[in-house]
């Protein structure tokens, strides 16, 4: 689990005293696969969420590739195990868990006596267990949730027709609606949404895969997405710099975090997410987290970023 859980709180009392075992996002922790292997030793069982934390979307994200090269070399059984009911009990943008049953389902061992290459390693791994998690038999999907809409639009963080950041709006407990338009859907308990207009049920996967393929332009001097956050510089693992409600800023070729603070974009090595209101970047020489408590997305950072310096997909 990321260290951001274990690092203080009764959850981390908890989590510790659970057996879990803490990790950096992206940063090389050579003492943890000692861990590993101290636990494989001791007849330990093992859990990896191979993804590196809950999906967004309820479908399969990419996987960490050294944490398949680690399955692969432990000399020990692998079982692939699916966790049904998980993403529409609880979606990870959601404010409010829903009332649902969970399954857990553990599939046969993969086989790696072969020999496999990575490649082929990996098909193996996610064969068993890339499913879609918005489409739940009705044994575990959710009937009834408490706001089930609170929350969405970290997710469905543009409007789909106009492309307009923040151009959908979450009403009551259970609508969507558009901010410059007549359109306007309502939420089922499962998460997926009744467009109000022409009653066709819509998967907010698919929803937020159209918005994430929208095209976004700026002018030279524009930023292409600006929110307010609380903002923490940090160096050597201390906070040597915190904002609070500071306008933070995308651009062409620079990010724009505090005043007189800028992060040329080609020295963004790697973004990553903590919960669904932080998102933290790191360069060779700081590490930058975003807290949005105020407005905007953090899944909405990440995209962009990802699009525009191709090299944080690798």
């Amino acid at each position: 689990m990321t260290m951001e859980y274990l690092r203080s709180g009764v959850l981390s009392l908890l989590f510790t005293a659970a057996g879990i075992v803490g990790t950096e996002k992206r940063v090389p922790e050579p003492h943890l696969i000692r861990k590993i292997w101290k636990m494989i030793e001791q007849k330990r069982r093992i859990v990896i969420f191979p993804e590196g934390g809950r999906r967004w979307h309820g479908r399969p994200d990419p996987w960490i590739e050294s944490t398949a090269k680690v399955f692969m070399r432990l000399g020990v059984p692998v079982y692939p195990v699916v966790i049904n009911g998980s993403y529409v009990g609880w979606p990870r943008w959601a404010t409010y868990p829903r009332p649902a049953h969970i399954k857990v389902e553990v599939h046969p061992a993969i086989d790696f006596s072969d020999n496999p290459t990575l490649e082929s390693s990996l098909d193996r791994l996610k064969k068993p267990i890339s499913k879609d998690e918005n489409v739940v038999s009705e044994a575990v999907k959710p009937k009834r949730a408490f706001r089930p809409i609170s929350g969405v639009t970290k997710l469905l963080y543009r409007d789909p027709y106009t492309g307009h950041f923040g151009g959908l709006i979450e009403q009551g407990a259970n609508r969507l609606v558009q901010r410059h338009g007549d359109q306007s859907w309502t939420m089922n308990p499962d998460s997926s949404l009744i467009h109000d207009q022409t009653g066709k049920r819509v998967l907010t996967a698919d929803m937020y895969e159209s918005i994430r393929t929208l095209p976004f332009t700026a002018a030279n001097q524009e930023a292409l997405l600006s929110n307010v956050a609380d903002v923490q510089i940090i160096e050597n693992d201390q906070i040597v710099r915190a904002y609070r409600r500071e306008r933070i800023s995308i651009f062409k070729d620079h990010l724009s975090m505090a005043p007189g603070f800028r992060i040329p974009l080609d020295e963004v090595q790697y973004t990553g997410l903590e919960r669904n209101n932080k998102i933290w970047i790191l360069t060779p020489s700081k590490r930058v987290i975003a807290t949005f408590k105020y407005e905007g997305s953090v899944r909405a950072w990440q995209d962009i970023l990802n699009r525009i310096i191709p090299e944080l997909n690798c």
